[in-house]
């Protein structure tokens, strides 16, 4: 199961996986406000979940943000990718320069994922998979036994994450979208980054980077 619950003003999609055991992982906790904070908490708790993991797609501020007050409110460690980690020493100049308020990465606790790695919670597991290009170590996360994939800003619903910030490189993100996620099954639902779903299927019959 699968809630979907948009953050801060760049409509940042923040994702709650969760399953009958009632644990569950967040992915791209951006919270900037006391409310939106408290959006997050409540459907937890309403619920009766228990938090495993906080996953990261990518380290811009956008999908960053709130992720110090997830791992101090949740006592777990943001999970990030090997080549995320040496990104996050630049969040603080993004913060500044997209209007959102200052983040001190050296508070948030961190552990790192690889490529292939399962990400387990309760009876369900998601795979890490490489998919950078957007940013450096990005990572889209893959459930095969429920057919969806969190893809953050590497694919959007008929579009693909820019590459004109630090670090991207579009040949990258093109290689990585057609070798580890277009070869998803086509029924596979897309979440992403931001913005509506979409599904493997219809970005290959439609979106016009891959036309």
């Amino acid at each position: 199961m699968i809630e979907i619950i948009p953050q801060n003003h760049f409509e940042v999609n923040t994702y709650v996986l969760y399953d009958q055991t009632k644990e569950c992982v967040v992915v791209d906790v951006c919270s900037q406000t006391e409310r939106e904070k408290a959006t997050i908490v409540d459907f937890i708790n309403r619920n009766g979940l228990k938090v495993k993991h906080i996953l990261l797609t990518h380290p811009h501020i956008d999908h960053i943000c709130g992720a110090e007050f997830a791992c101090k409110e949740f006592k777990l460690p943001l999970c990030v990718s090997v080549d995320a980690v040496e990104v996050l020493k630049t969040v603080s100049w993004q913060a500044e320069a997209m209007g959102f308020l200052p983040i001190n990465t050296n508070d948030i606790p961190t552990k790192t994922i690889v490529q292939g790695e399962e990400i387990v919670f309760g009876g369900s597991k998601i795979e890490a998979i490489e998919c950078s290009g957007h940013c450096p170590g990005s990572l889209c996360y893959y459930n095969s036994a429920e057919g969806y994939v969190i893809t953050g800003d590497a694919l959007f619903c008929q579009s693909i994450g820019r590459t004109d910030l630090q670090g991207g490189d579009l040949d990258l993100l093109m290689r990585n979208l057609k070798e580890n996620i277009l070869t998803l099954p086509r029924e596979t639902v897309v979440y992403p980054g931001h913005g509506p779903q979409s599904t493997i299927g219809d970005e290959k019959d439609y979106n016009p980077f891959f036309l």
